[in-house]
């Protein structure tokens, strides 16, 4: 009988076992190495000049120290471990005022922040109230606090304290006011000149017009925040303020804007 001989079979796989350990000895190597070049550049992205290493652009009420604060960016922190998605979120959660924060990192140890502030387009205030509340509304319906050069700006008044809280939005007649006056902005409105506008009434808002005449109005889906029911708002204010310009009646007190059909006036002062 022929002598079968497993040698060169043992041969190959001590080889294969050579190789196995020689492939597992460079990937150890490799990833020391690669820990080491990443212990390099961790050292890098620190924060040691922050004056040097962090820009902030803010607007007019949110300090930059607040947004730096917030977003962890001080001396010792580390900028390739700070998680700056979850930090923006809490920032734009914590702080009304703010609308974006673009954030920008230049590899290894700088970031500029950009941080746009909210613009007040409307006061915010209750029925009765006389005080200033420090509460406005952006064009988004987000209510925050502001407190230069508000006193020009129309005031939505709404039924109750406490009103809208700051950080929240507006919502039903009050978001609605916001959209009227908004749209009394538009060309071919603007002499409306509205003042401010009342939310407490059940079918209209009483809005209070340029020259301290009363307007009520009312328009198709005014509760809704939807491109038809703003187109329906254009319209009806624009008819008003044809209206008042055709000075049928100069004496008028009251504009009743709440029927599709036509403007009335009065001349009484009963609501």
């Amino acid at each position: 009988m022929k002598e079968i001989r497993i040698e060169p079979v043992r041969r190959i796989r001590l080889t294969f076992a050579g190789l196995a350990v020689a492939v597992t000895v460079t990937g150890i190597a490799a990833f020391a190495g690669y820990g080491k070049l990443r212990d390099i550049y961790l050292e890098q992205c620190v924060i040691t000049d922050p004056a040097e290493q962090v820009r902030i652009t803010s607007g007019k009420m949110v300090h930059p120290n607040n947004i730096a604060e917030g977003l962890g960016l001080k001396t010792g922190a580390n900028l390739a471990t700070i998680d700056f998605k979850r930090k923006r979120e809490e920032l734009l959660a914590n702080i009304p005022n703010l609308k974006d924060i673009r954030i920008s990192r230049r590899l290894p140890d700088k970031v500029a922040v950009v941080a746009e502030e909210r613009t007040p387009v409307a006061r915010m205030n209750v029925r009765g109230g006389t005080g200033v509340t420090g509460r406005v509304a952006d064009t988004e319906g987000m209510v925050f606090v502001w407190q230069r050069g508000t006193h020009i700006l129309p005031t939505i008044r709404e039924p109750q304290k406490p009103g809208t809280a700051k950080g929240s939005r507006l919502r039903g007649r009050s978001l609605a006011a916001l959209r009227l006056i908004e749209a009394a902005r538009e060309p071919g409105c603007t002499d409306l000149g509205i003042l401010e506008v009342d939310t407490s009434k059940p079918d209209f808002l009483l809005a209070t017009l340029g020259d301290y005449s009363k307007a009520k109005i009312a328009w198709e889906g005014m509760d809704e925040d939807t491109a038809q029911s703003a187109a329906n708002l254009r319209a009806r204010l624009a008819n008003l303020a044809k209206a008042i310009r055709s000075k049928v009646a100069n004496d008028t007190v009251i504009w009743n804007a709440t029927l599709p059909e036509a403007i009335f006036a009065d001349s009484q002062r009963k609501l």
